[in-house]
């Protein structure tokens, strides 16, 4: 935000130097991000804190310059001059429909004005920090609202149906043309500012055209009320409109800040445009709560900021700044002014007291630090295990967006499924709650392959997100994605790189199964949108598939930015994380040796390995160890659509030394039955 240095010192003595100031300010939480030269002022652009609105005007930094200094404040004159000869509320009304929406609404009539030019010292404060001169009565609006920080609206007296004001919902379908020449249609949930016949502002945001001010304009209404922040925010996006005023009710101004406001308003119109103000002021509104009272502790203040502060100077600090003190025998009881609606406790006072007491005046000592708790969770200690066991398997951590766009999230969504839609994007892109993982994924791996990054090994554990069957709302589980892309990297000289394939996935799903105690997933060849076609599996837990796993499709990668093959998988493990953890029993080692044979079994090529798998369980036996796969052949002595697999099984018992004959007899057993299983030809 600009704020001119001449504008300031009009409330209090500045620094000699601007560097001075600079320094001060950015002491007391107000950075300056940039100082400019213009015209003959000095123009300070400071980041202000969005829960600071009390600083979003001239006199509010005015008052941090004057507490950080211990100088006085001087206050904008804000005493009217009422003419004698009319009432205010003989020339309008004012009725609130939705006090929840409008709690109060303040008015002031000025009769008899002469719209013309703002006097070059106005235009001057308004041109250095951006504002366009419009004419008097339009500039002392956005003068004030400058300046004290309540936005008004002035509306022309003589245009308004019934010289009424309403403060309504919008009727749906109610059309609205805003100051800036647009035509809007708005909706039910859209607070208005209505006279007795039509809209005539958007509340909070801008007002109509059809009351503006404009030359001919001898009577005017000036508006200062306070709107629900959230109407104010909801309205502004849904219309794409931001403008001063809604940027400042977004963040919950001071309820009574309108009174002061609309009285300075008044008061510059009387002597700048030559307006007669009429008696008394309109002020309509619901119970107001009264302000805030917190217990500000002594003890308290020397525990977090490691010094003790003297009382003299606590009060000093903090009514400065516009709270008011009674000293408590602990400390003092703390009334929080309304222009303060980010205090709620009582570290945020300490805060206050410690911005303006200086950070470089407390000590340099560090704090006691103690082991954090672990947490009894079981489900946030099964998914803090799981990413260990992820990490071990060489794959990093990603942390990705839970919002995404639809297109993105529709290319690995089957037939039937929506992405679940969010009422506000902030953003097109950013519309939809991530109905899977892989999209964020890819998008890293993109980033990486873009700077030259090949090798990648992500993971992600994190919620998903799908329509529930009523509609009504969203269902949320938890899944683990992994990504594969990249030649990998040779682990000796004398070995090559290897592209990734769909096995790489595999031992890495069976070894997160197998070390975090969880039943392993059946692998079944299917199909998957996002996916190639002949590159791709569901893993399956029980009959009901849990997952999915492949090669991205072409038009994905393509989607995406993708320049090498990438390998994804992604697995519902809500159920998983929620198991109790598996009890783990020690078996020692047999002392005895074992026997190995190895058996190559001709067979069709439709019979899958996990079919075998589960053969061979069926026909295990006592003294059968262990059993894996080790060679896969074909070639011109097989017969088309058959393959050779050569299986290595490998006998031992615990308790004594088999011989070859039990060895043999057992091995016979085992191979016959996966013969006659699956139709197979002994090689």
């Amino acid at each position: 935000m600009l704020f001119s240095t001449a504008w300031l010192s009009r409330y209090v003595e500045l620094p000699e130097s601007t560097r001075t100031l600079t320094e001060l300010l950015t002491s007391c939480g107000l950075v300056v991000d940039q100082v400019d030269e213009v015209r003959n002022d000095t123009v300070i652009d400071l980041d202000v804190a969005s829960n600071r609105v009390d600083a979003m005007n001239h006199f509010g930094v005015a008052r941090e310059i004057a507490t950080a200094r211990r100088e006085p404040l001087r206050p904008p004159d804000t005493n009217v001059d009422e003419a004698a000869d009319a009432a205010a509320a003989d020339l309008a009304t004012i009725e609130i429909d939705d006090l929840q929406g409008c709690p109060r609404f303040v008015a002031r009539v000025i009769r008899n004005v002469e719209v013309g030019p703002s006097p070059a010292w106005m235009v001057e404060l308004l041109e250095v920090i951006g504002l366009r001169p419009v004419n008097n009565i339009v500039d002392i609006t956005n003068f004030v609202m400058w300046e004290l920080g309540h936005p008004l609206h002035a509306y022309d007296l003589d245009l308004l149906a019934d010289n009424k004001i309403i403060v309504r919902r919008a009727l749906p379908g109610e059309a609205l043309q805003t100051l800036d020449g647009t035509s809007r249609t708005l909706t039910a949930d859209d607070l208005v500012i209505a006279d007795a016949e039509r809209a005539i502002g958007l509340a909070g945001v801008m007002g109509g055209a059809n009351t503006e001010i404009h030359t001919r304009s001898t009577d005017v209404l000036l508006e200062g009320a306070w709107f629900d922040p959230q109407l104010v925010r909801s309205s502004a996006q849904r219309l794409g409109m931001h403008t001063d005023a809604s940027h400042r009710f977004e963040r919950t101004l001071a309820i009574d800040g309108m009174v002061a406001a609309v009285d300075r308003a008044a008061a510059l119109m009387a002597e700048l445009a030559g307006g007669k103000i009429c008696r008394g002021r309109l002020d309509v509104k619901a119970e107001i709560p009264e302000p805030a009272s917190l217990s500000l502790r002594s003890a308290r203040i020397e525990k977090l900021l490691g010094v003790a502060i003297p009382e003299g100077d606590i009060r000093n600090i903090l009514e400065r700044l516009g709270f008011e003190l009674a000293k408590e025998p602990e400390g003092f009881e703390v009334t929080v002014p309304r222009h303060r609606s980010d205090i709620s406790r009582e570290e945020d006072l300490v805060e206050e007291v410690a911005r303006h007491y200086g950070y470089e005046r407390l000590p340099n000592t560090l704090p006691a630090l103690r082991a954090p708790e672990e947490s009894g969770d079981p489900m946030v200690l099964a998914e803090r295990r799981l990413k260990q066991v992820c990490v071990a398997a060489g794959y990093r951590e990603a942390l990705t967006p839970s919002l995404g766009s639809d297109e993105d999230q529709a290319a690995f969504l089957i037939d039937g499924q929506e992405p679940v839609s969010i009422a506000n994007p902030i953003s097109k892109d950013l519309g939809f709650l991530r109905a899977r993982l892989t999209p964020g994924l890819l998008t890293v791996v993109a980033h990486n392959l873009n700077r030259g990054q090949q090798d990648v090994r992500l993971f992600e554990i994190g919620n998903r997100f799908a329509q529930p069957a009523e509609r009504g709302g969203a269902d949320e589980r938890k899944a683990l994605a992994l990504i594969v892309c990249g030649p990998g990297q040779a682990t000796h000289w004398g070995e090559t790189d290897r592209a990734p394939d769909l096995f790489d996935l595999k031992g890495t799903v069976e070894a997160v199964a197998r070390r975090m105690g969880w039943p392993a997933w059946q692998w079944k060849a299917g199909t998957h949108p996002g996916l190639e076609d002949g590159c791709s599996a569901e893993l399956l837990l029980q009959g009901e598939v849990q997952g999915w796993a492949g090669r991205i499709a072409s038009d994905a990668a393509e989607r995406f930015g993708l320049t090498l093959p990438v390998w994804a998988a992604e697995i519902d493990v809500e159920d998983q994380l929620g198991r109790p953890p598996r009890e783990l029993r020690y078996s020692p080692l047999s002392r005895f040796p074992g026997g190995v044979r190895d058996v190559s079994l001709q067979l069709n090529e439709s019979v899958s390995f996990d079919q075998i798998e589960a053969a061979v369980a069926a026909q295990k036996g006592a003294s059968l160890a262990r059993f894996e796969l080790i060679d896969v052949y074909q070639g011109d002595d097989i017969p088309a659509g058959q393959r050779s697999l050569t299986l290595r099984f490998t006998y031992r018992r615990d308790d004594r030394t088999l011989t070859a004959g039990e060895i043999d007899s057992a091995h016979q057993a085992v191979t016959s039955h996966l013969v006659s299983e699956f139709g197979a030809k002994q090689r």
